[in-house]
């Protein structure tokens, strides 16, 4: 009797372990994606097919600043290339079209905020051959973040949480595994500008490359050992070594896109 009551209880603890896998599988087990967001509050679904089935969906990815025992064990730049994780979405027409909006609290100049935008597009684009976002952009001064809009939207704005850097939220279809929207918001708690010139600045162009992975489908790496990639999930003030990109990041970009 105990032994078919041990059965029975290993049976449900594999039924449920697949039914959690079953219900992340198109967003890959990224410790931190999903769960960071505070889905579904922050992730939700945002329609459903006839039969119930998730269709189109977000997901919101939230730039931490770096907590005390992040960096415990920085190793050198070049890492290696299981330091990158893919969202398992794309674009499947590119290039894509973006909006910046550069208002912002600290100053910064159009000309600035633009060329550091593009500059950080630019990182992407130059390591695939397709090109991943318009050499044009627009600007617009009444874009926000958050808004589903058909819009690509990239904007200044304060956010709830203050230790909270940036957002990206993507939005996606999980049948066919499709990007159709982004949107990326700097939190405006934190001091931009060029963070080569000033430590104290929470560098614009190191924080854009790195949403802008999250914007063609790269997914965030939390491991100890992948600290020096861009798409590493925490950064702070002074912080320039995100601006190009490393081999994992590559590596990554050209699985979603190819050579």
């Amino acid at each position: 009797m105990k032994k078919l009551n041990l059965t029975i209880l290993i049976t449900a603890m594999i039924l449920s372990l697949v039914g959690a896998v079953n219900a992340g599988m198109l967003i890959p087990a990224n410790e931190n994606a999903k769960e960071q967001a505070k889905a579904p509050e922050k992730s939700p679904v945002i329609s459903e097919t006839a039969n119930g089935d998730w269709d189109l969906e977000r997901v919101d990815f939230i730039h931490y600043a770096k907590p005390d025992n992040a960096a415990a064990s920085k190793p050198a730049k070049g890492a290696t290339q299981t330091c990158y994780k893919l969202m398992g979405v794309k674009w499947k027409t590119a290039p894509v079209n973006y909006a910046i909006n550069p208002a912002n609290a600290d100053g910064l100049a159009e000309s600035f905020v633009v060329g550091v935008i593009s500059s950080a597009a630019e990182n992407w684009d130059s390591q695939t051959s397709v090109e991943l976002f318009n050499n044009t952009y627009t600007i617009d001064t009444v874009a926000q973040y958050g808004v589903r809009d058909n819009k690509n939207t990239i904007a200044f704005g304060n956010y709830s949480e203050s230790n909270v850097i940036g957002v990206t939220s993507i939005w996606f279809i999980r049948s066919s595994k499709q990007i159709v929207e982004f949107d990326m918001l700097f939190n405006d708690s934190f001091l931009w500008g060029d963070a080569a010139a000033s430590s104290l600045f929470m560098d614009l162009e190191n924080i854009a490359t790195h949403e802008m992975g999250h914007a063609v489908g790269m997914n965030d790496i939390y491991s100890q050992s992948c600290t020096a990639v861009t798409m590493y999930g925490y950064s702070g003030e002074g912080d320039i070594e995100k601006r190009t990109l490393e081999p994992a990041d590559i590596t990554g970009i050209r699985k979603i896109y190819g050579l």
